[in-house]
């Protein structure tokens, strides 16, 4: 089975502290990350997340961290396949933000992988995800 890695890197023209307030709603990272389809609050820090790959739904028991004296945001799948990520924050200046966003992920079963062995490249969805951070942010 393969996993996968994508990473993308971006400048929003958004000051710091508004993205970062964006980004600590994990109740709303579907509306910007692709594939997440729904959050769910277990308990502090944790959550269930409904995630969409090339052929299945699967919910994924997730634990967030936010490291605020960092401006980093990381989560990891509590078991199952490796779903994993970091968002990345830095002041520019007083109105922009560098974003890195690092996901790994295990394809969950023989066909998702499959699916991701097809896929032409690892970083095209990691990039639309910090185009939709941006929307998100602006609105």
């Amino acid at each position: 089975m393969t996993m996968t890695h994508q990473q993308a890197l971006s400048v929003l023209a958004s000051p710091l502290a508004v993205v970062e307030d964006a980004v600590r709603d994990v109740d709303r990272w579907p509306e910007f990350l692709l594939g997440l389809e729904r959050v769910t609050r277990t308990s502090f820090g944790r959550y269930t997340f409904v995630v969409r790959d090339a052929t299945t739904t699967r919910e994924v028991a997730v634990a967030v961290t936010a490291h605020p004296a960092e401006h980093r945001f990381v989560w990891h799948a509590l078991r199952g396949p490796r779903f994993d990520g970091e968002i990345r924050l830095a002041a520019v200046d007083a109105s922009h933000t560098t974003v890195h966003l690092s996901l790994t992920a295990d394809p969950a079963g023989f066909l998702a992988g499959l699916g991701e062995l097809a896929r032409i490249s690892d970083t095209s969805t990691a990039l639309l995800d910090l185009q939709r951070l941006e929307a998100f942010v602006t609105t």
